[in-house]
């Protein structure tokens, strides 16, 4: 759970909700593609889940299973049940490219649970290239053998705004500064205010992004 005072805590708790809800498509061997420092793999493996994670660096804490481009897995043909990977997709370059490899690895009937980006600052420049709206996650599906169970937004317009307005609050203030804390404190109120506000005017056409869930079909 984030902290309540991180300023991504909008986008944080949006996909902790997206993922508590598709974790029942969370099956036998799971690859966690873009594991970082693995935030969700404990939600995995409360499902009985054999979890690997893998990622392009080794500098996490803790480390992935397997260093390796999520673009070349290294693994065979129909090997796992389940693939997750959550806000790794804009960092790809050939997003069809990755979701070959998802669809390579993955066995008939196995299911890929993702989240992406619609909304959201630049980060981990200079490999940050694409944002992506439902027909966008859609086409890189359909194209791919897959047969799209779910795709839902993860926020409304209002959190997506006031997630925005935080983010580029907090990012103008030096890490030094006597005014980090209490723009933390702002933050903090400014987000229960715009969960409420959000809950009365919601807009689904702007959102943080989205989560997909999809089963391959051959």
């Amino acid at each position: 759970m984030p902290s309540f005072f991180d300023p991504s805590r909008l986008e944080q708790e949006s996909i902790l909700r997206a993922l508590t809800e598709a974790q029942i498509y969370f099956n036998g061997l799971l690859l966690d593609i873009g594991c970082g420092s693995q935030p969700y793999a404990k939600l995995v493996k409360k499902n009985n889940v054999r979890y690997i994670g893998i990622d392009f660096s080794s500098e996490y804490n803790p480390p992935p299973d397997v260093c390796a481009d999520s673009l070349r897995l290294p693994f065979q043909s129909d090997s796992f049940d389940t693939v997750l990977t959550t806000q790794v997709l804009e960092h790809i370059p050939d997003p069809f490219k990755m979701f070959y490899e998802i669809s390579r690895v993955l066995k008939a009937g196995g299911h890929v649970v993702l989240t992406a980006p619609q909304v959201w600052p630049l980060h981990e420049e200079p490999h940050d290239y694409f944002r992506y709206t439902r027909y966008g996650l859609e086409l890189l599906a359909r194209q791919n053998n897959f047969e799209i169970i779910y795709l839902k937004e993860r926020s409304g317009g209002v959190i997506a705004i006031g997630q925005m307005i935080g983010a580029m609050l907090f990012d103008k203030i030096d890490r030094q500064s006597i005014m980090r804390v209490p723009v933390k404190i702002l933050v903090a109120i400014w987000y229960a205010i715009v969960r409420l506000i959000d809950k009365f005017f919601y807009y689904p056409k702007l959102t943080l992004g989205y989560v997909m869930v999809a089963r391959k079909v051959k």
